[in-house]
């Protein structure tokens, strides 16, 4: 299939990350922007960019019609969705390729397949993966209530057509189960359209384990290795790693070969993740298959020395897969963690506004997937990611020093950040140790985090950056933009309690 001009139906740091593989491909790539994106970095990176709407995505990112106008204007024969909006549609699958377009990504029939959470739990099972006991059947709220009695709580509450943890609930007895119901059906209805809502039985504190798995055309897959999500808020992964401490060479194996069976079965094409639970005892679940490419793959281009978006491409015209399994290495370790415009100690409240400094990290081994930039205005229309910052070392514990550095190093100023909560994550002692579950940011422990061993180079720092704001004032004493951006920069220092 022809991948000679790529439209890319995304905004943000994930389609900057692909134009920056376009480029080394040398494939010309085409963006579209909404409204309040007009200004974008996605935008002054695309040879060429064209508007699709109003801010609201449903009028713009998501508008297939427009999308298809956009690459018979502009001569693309492919589209590449990201993450999010279009990326798991399997009607925008069918309408892109009835265009005559290339989709970066599964086909419809396996995204219908996997997107149904209760048929892709039957998927797993008939190739032997183990999966948690669950009630799959379409009852009223009082027979629910009684066959979760016979099952037993803890319970997950999901939407079955649920995906990226959106709309789950954790309910504990059948109070918290009655409650959650009609509030887990309103966000499935509002979010994927379908109410319907399934049982799962409920893991205490596992850990989260993505494989990351390729298939391509010819029926050749593999796995590259795996990565652990488990520090998460609201189900969504805050700091990612690779490889898993928890994983040991035979568990990577068994549940490689379970992620591959499973993507064989539906004939997958493309990159794609499958993800675990991992009890105590160290035995898997299969949990959901991600049918795209997540916000996690940096780490997993660090160990492996791969590129991702570049493999995605390849498949899509058709060539076999770069790699046998046996050849994929396995280096060092790496670490993410995504930078986003959120207020920690307000339960992680996103927050908006013009970004008014900037300052981001640099030095060996450190990568900064971003999409911003000094002056840009976060729209609360759209994800607060501001980036996602990774490093890699030989060792775990080089990876955590660098990346320790990296944030030390980070300055946003005009929006609240997370950037301080990583930095007590990375002093945290259980994560230190690498003993991790997915229930680790349920009490807000760094909100009594001391003073950590780091905080006089973050106060050298942070003076540094107010002498360097103090002298650009007194050559410029008329740019008030300066004094605004300097006080708010030091506000935003203000709290080494939790550096």
């Amino acid at each position: 299939m022809p991948v000679t001009k790529l439209l890319i139906a995304n905004r943000g740091d994930i389609a900057c990350r692909i134009m920056r593989t376009c480029r080394e491909m040398d494939i010309p790539t085409v963006a579209v922007y909404s409204d309040s994106d007009r200004s974008s970095m996605h935008v002054r990176l695309a040879i060429g960019s064209y508007p699709i709407g109003p801010t609201p995505s449903r009028e713009s990112y998501l508008r297939i019609d427009k999308l298809i106008e956009v690459c018979r204007k502009t001569g693309a024969d492919a589209v590449h969705p990201g993450y999010g909006f279009l990326s798991e549609d399997p009607e925008a699958v069918r309408r892109f390729q009835e265009a005559g377009l290339t989709w970066i990504g599964p086909s419809a029939e396996v995204l219908e397949q996997m997107n149904a959470k209760i048929v892709a739990r039957e998927i797993a099972a008939s190739v032997g993966c183990p999966v948690l006991p669950g009630i799959h059947e379409t009852l009223g709220d009082e027979d629910l209530m009684t066959e979760a009695k016979k099952l037993g709580f803890p319970l997950m509450l999901k939407p079955v057509a649920g995906r990226d943890g959106k709309g789950m609930r954790l309910v504990k007895s059948p109070g918290e189960l009655r409650r959650a119901l009609p509030r887990v059906k309103g966000d499935a209805l509002f979010s994927f359209w379908d109410e319907r809502v399934y049982l799962e039985k409920a893991l205490v504190h596992p850990r989260h384990i993505d494989i990351q798995i390729a298939g391509d055309r010819h029926g050749n897959y593999v796995y590259l290795w795996e990565r652990e999500g488990s520090v998460q808020r609201r189900f969504q992964q805050v700091a990612d790693e690779a490889p898993s401490l928890s994983v040991s060479p035979e568990l990577r194996k068994a549940m490689g070969q379970a992620a591959v069976a499973i993507a064989r079965k539906v004939g997958y094409v493309g990159l794609g993740t499958v993800e675990f639970l991992l009890d105590a005892d160290g035995h898997f679940y299969f949990l959901e298959m991600t049918c795209r490419i997540q916000g996690g793959h940096a780490v997993t281009e660090w160990i492996t020395g791969q590129d991702l978006v570049k493999w995605q491409i390849r498949i899509a015209r058709g060539e076999k897969l770069p790699l046998t399994q046996s050849k994929i290495p396995l280096w060092g370790h790496a670490i993410q963690c995504r930078i986003n415009a959120e207020d920690p100690d307000r339960d992680f409240a996103p927050s908006s506004g013009k970004i008014i400094y900037l300052r981001t990290p640099a030095g060996h081994n450190l990568r900064d997937d971003n999409g911003v930039y000094p002056g840009w205005e976060l729209s609360p229309f759209y994800a607060p990611l501001i980036s996602k910052l990774s490093t890699w070392g030989n060792t775990r514990a080089e990876a955590l020093e660098r990346m320790h550095a990296a944030l030390s190093e980070y300055r946003v100023g005009g929006v609240r950040n997370n950037v301080a909560f990583h930095k007590s994550l990375l002093e945290h002692k259980p994560f230190l140790k690498g003993d991790l579950h997915s229930g680790m940011l349920d009490h807000p422990w760094w909100k009594q985090k001391k003073l950590g061993p780091n905080v006089k180079f973050a106060v050298a720092a942070a003076l540094f950056d107010e002498l360097e704001l103090e002298e650009r004032r007194a050559q410029q004493p008329n740019r008030a933009d300066d004094c605004d951006c300097g006080a708010e920069v030091w506000r935003s220092y203000g709290k080494f309690s939790r550096l």
